[in-house]
This record gives structure tokens, C-alpha cells and sequence, in this order.
């Protein structure tokens, strides 16, 4: 067995050893030197502990630890410093207010919800604000709170025939650089619509969501209770922990060996069964009804775009690179593997087929407001480029004799996705998109009932196709067999 194992197993073993009640203490930071810094923060990462980025040459690795596991890394002789404990946000916040005279705070839950409304008010053709679990009649938070995404398009009250977009932030509660960021993508298209052309043209094209908060409760707990928190809050009776990582939470890659801890104590506890939370219920509901031709989901902190899956294998893995490439240059960012499986993006490429990457925003969970707007001004123009970014094929499938729309499944002909990813097109229109490489593809859209049906489409840089399919009903044969036929 490698030692990188043993470690993993090893401070696993001291966590579950812990037990005791789970004591909903602050969290802390606390930074252990090592000249192997990048592979101890990777056995740590893997034993289910919350590591921050390592930098290149770095000789120490930084983890956020509960008292737990603090207790089990000093169990492990591993010598954790403390360098600081979790405090309310609002107090860090009201410091630099005074000290480094920040001209504007972060705003708190409350106040990211009433400029939602706001925005709603100021823009009422093209913004509404959507309570998404009334809509989709999921479950509250654990602490009762709904999710809200905010709609923008150019008839935001009618139900278009528009591919949509989703860009999501805080599924990480102590991330709050990216509803920053989010808010910022919201006023620069609200703002511009009508004046700048290219803004304009976006928003007449698709149905754009944006999410700020999608762990309202965790997020409401780092400004009033601790500002190193991640996970949501729910608790969980006679555990020993609280709260589940929302980010490993998702059905795709869920009991992946690169998904979340096993741990309930674990900052990136992956939750008792996949989707079990009600914000990963919401979100699941939410991708049902839209079927999201692209997802931007954000977090912090690295610089890095990521993409695809860390431990499953992707046919298209070279491809999503070179795409998450493209889309980090104008942000001047890495590129990097995701992290793990079990995430939103994940989910989202799974189920729908979407474009979808992860922005690892900014250098630190909590920079300065001022250091906050000037990062939104900086991933501005790489959240831009997925939007403009053109759908490779799209379409419509319906019924050949009746019109109407046909969910079909679209599956590339001769490519082999072994860890069960879909495509296709859905029941209310029956659009479809499809994401692929360079090059001449053969796409089978099947449905019961129906004849497959196969297109040729010759995939080129910046090519966008639109190619509708005639579902044959299996009651109507094929032009080829019909009486007369030659």
C-alpha cells in the first residue's frame, strides 16, 4: 500500500474514532509545514479535509479543520499551527470598515436578496425574481429559507423557445467573493441591455438565470457566527456532525472514490444518500425544467478553471480542455481537472449534455470588497465568453406526421460514455443542444415509438448548426420500405 493511503486511511480512522456529540463550534485555519507540502495537502484532501490551494514551492499546506479534526491531525504527529479561528463575518467586516476604510461591505443574505428585488423593480421587462423552490415545490433549507435565481430575458414574463444559461455562486457558504461577482454579471446585463450590442443580442437569445446564493443558511452563519464555514447546516440527530457539502451533495459521481467524504464531521461530507439536501433537490428540479445549454458555477479560491471530472473517465476530455482554455484567457486564469465528482457541473454535463465549468475566483475565500468588485471585473469578460460561446448543434425533434415535440435521447454514434451520461432533447419543445469537437460526428436520436433517426454534422470552430429531426413514427415505415418505393 502507498503511503499516501496509509496517511488517508489513518486520519480517517482518528476522525471515526472522535465520536462523542458533535459540538457546532467555530472552525479554524491551522497550517502545517512540510517540504512535500503539494502531497501531504493531497493525502489530506483524500482522507475527506478541507485543504486549501497549495502554491507552487510552497513548503506548508493550510486546512480548515473542525476540533475533531484538529484533534485527529495532532493525533497523527502532524504539528497543525493554529493561525486562526472562525469568527462572524460582520465583525471582521466592521474592522476593516474602520481600519482600512473600505468605502463598501459585503453585502449579508438579506441584502443580496432586496437588490435582486431591486433590480426586479428597476428592469421589470427583462428581470423577475423566482422562487424556485415554490416553483418546483421542493423543501426549504433546513433553516426554512427558499432558493432564488433571478430571470433575465427580453420577455422575461412569456415562457421562450430560448436556450438557457445558469450561472451559480456560493454553493460554498464562506465563498462570498462570488455573489459578488454574480451581482456584478446581473447589474452589467440589466444596465447595458439596450445600449451595448453584444449585451443586447445575448440577452434576446437566451434565458439567462442567475443564482448568488445557493446556500443561503451557510452563508447567513459566516457573517453572524463564523466566517470559515462551508457546508449547509443541516443537523443531523445523534451525529457527529452538521452540515453536508453541497458541492458533493449531487447525484453524478456522488460514491465516486474522488467524491466527498464518508465523514459527517468532515468539511466535505458528501451527505447520508446523493441529493439528500433541499438545495440539491432544487437544483436537480431547476435542470429538469430549463435543461441548461450552459452552467457557470462559481467558487473561490485558486484562479483556475475547471472542467470536467477528476476520477471518470470523459470521451470529450481533451475537448472540455482546450474549452475551459479558451474560456480562461480573458480572466488570465489556469486550467485545471475537477476536483472531484458529485458537483453541480457534473451533474448538469451528466444529465443535459451542458457546457458547464467551474470558476475557482480570486486568490482567498474573503479579499477585501474592494479587491471583490475589481475580481468581477476581471472574470466578467470569461463568464462572457461561455455565453457567447456557439451551441455546435441545436435543433428541435418532433413527430414527423403530428408536429409535435418528441423527447428523444441524442447519443454521438460510435462514442462510449461508460459512466451513463444523456443527452437529448425535452418533452415541452423538443429542443436539444450538443457540445462537440472538431470533426465529422453521427448523432442517433431515438425515442419509443419512433424510428431512430441519424444526422451527419461536420463540427468546425465557432460552427453553429441548426438542424431539426422528423421523428417516424413506427407505424409509418420508413420512405425506403413504403409501397412504390424504388
Amino acid at each position: 500500500m502507498k503511503r499516501t493511503s496509509v496517511l488517508a486511511v489513518g486520519l480517517l480512522a482518528c476522525l471515526a474514532i472522535a465520536g462523542g456529540a458533535y459540538a457546532d463550534g467555530t472552525l479554524t485555519l491551522v497550517r502545517m509545514e512540510s517540504l512535500q507540502a503539494s502531497a501531504l495537502a493531497r493525502q489530506l484532501a483524500e482522507a475527506g479535509f478541507d485543504v486549501l490551494p497549495v502554491a507552487e514551492g510552497q513548503n506548508a499546506c493550510e486546512v480548515i479543520v473542525s476540533d475533531a479534526e484538529l484533534a485527529a491531525l495532532r493525533r497523527r504527529d502532524l504539528n497543525p499551527q493554529v493561525v486562526r479561528v472562525g469568527r462572524p463575518f460582520r465583525e471582521i467586516q466592521a474592522a476593516e470598515l474602520s481600519i482600512q476604510a473600505v468605502p463598501a461591505g459585503y453585502p449579508d443574505l438579506a441584502q443580496i436578496l432586496a437588490q435582486l428585488h431591486a433590480v426586479q423593480s428597476d428592469f421589470p421587462e427583462i428581470c423577475r425574481v423566482v422562487n424556485l423552490t415554490e416553483t418546483y415545490g421542493t423543501p426549504s433549507t433546513f433553516e426554512g429559507r427558499p432558493l432564488l435565481a433571478l430571470k433575465i430575458s427580453d420577455r422575461v414574463a412569456e415562457e421562450e423557445d430560448e436556450p438557457a444559461f445558469l450561472l451559480v455562486a456560493a454553493h460554498h457558504a464562506r465563498e462570498i467573493v462570488t455573489p459578488v461577482i454574480a451581482l456584478h454579471v446581473i447589474e452589467h446585463l440589466t444596465q447595458r441591455y439596450g445600449v451595448d450590442l453584444t449585451i443586447t443580442a445575448l440577452v434576446d437569445e437566451y434565458e439567462i438565470w442567475v443564482a448568488p446564493v445557493w446556500n443561503p443558511d451557510g452563508y447567513e452563519h459566516v457573517f453572524r457566527t463564523d466566517n470559515f464555514w462551508r457546508k449547509n447546516r443541516r443537523m443531523f440527530e445523534g451525529s457527529a456532525g452538521i452540515g453536508v457539502d453541497l458541492n458533493r451533495n449531487y447525484p453524478f459521481g456522488w460514491d465516486a472514490v474522488c467524491g466527498g467524504s464518508t465523514t459527517a464531521a468532515s468539511e466535505t461530507y458528501r451527505g447520508p444518500s446523493a441529493a439528500s439536501e433541499a438545495e440539491t433537490q432544487t437544483m436537480i428540479a431547476f435542470g429538469r425544467d430549463r435543461r441548461f445549454a450552459k452552467v457557470a458555477d462559481l467558487h473561490s479560491a485558486a484562479r483556475e478553471m475547471r472542467y470536467a471530472n477528476r476520477c471518470l473517465f470523459h470521451p470529450f476530455l481533451a475537448f472540455l480542455a482546450a474549452e475551459a482554455a479558451c474560456l480562461a484567457a480573458p480572466a488570465q486564469y489556469a486550467t485545471a481537472l475537477s476536483c472531484c465528482t458529485g458537483g453541480d457541473i457534473h451533474f448538469h454535463m451528466a444529465e443535459y449534455g451542458s457546457h458547464a465549468f467551474l470558476w475557482e475566483t480570486h486568490s482567498s475565500f474573503q479579499p477585501s470588497y474592494v479587491c471583490a468588485r475589481t475580481e468581477a471585473l476581471r472574470v466578467f469578460p470569461s463568464l462572457l465568453a461561455l455565453l457567447q460561446r456557439p451551441i455546435s448543434v441545436s435543433g428541435q425533434v418532433t413527430d414527423a406526421l403530428t408536429g409535435k415535440p418528441v423527447a428523444a435521447t441524442l447519443t454521438p454514434v460510435g462514442v462510449a460514455f461508460p459512466n451513463g451520461e444523456t443527452n437529448g432533447s425535452e418533452a415541452r419543445r423538443g429542443r436539444y443542444h450538443a457540445f462537440l469537437p472538431d470533426g465529422t460526428h453521427t448523432l442517433a436520436f431515438a425515442a419509443d415509438g419512433y424510428f431512430t433517426q441519424f444526422c451527419v454534422v461536420n463540427v468546425t470552430p465557432g460552427s453553429r448548426h441548426v438542424i431539426d429531426i422528423r421523428m417516424i413514427p413506427h407505424d409509418i415505415p420508413p420512405e425506403g420500405d413504403r409501397k412504390g418505393s424504388p
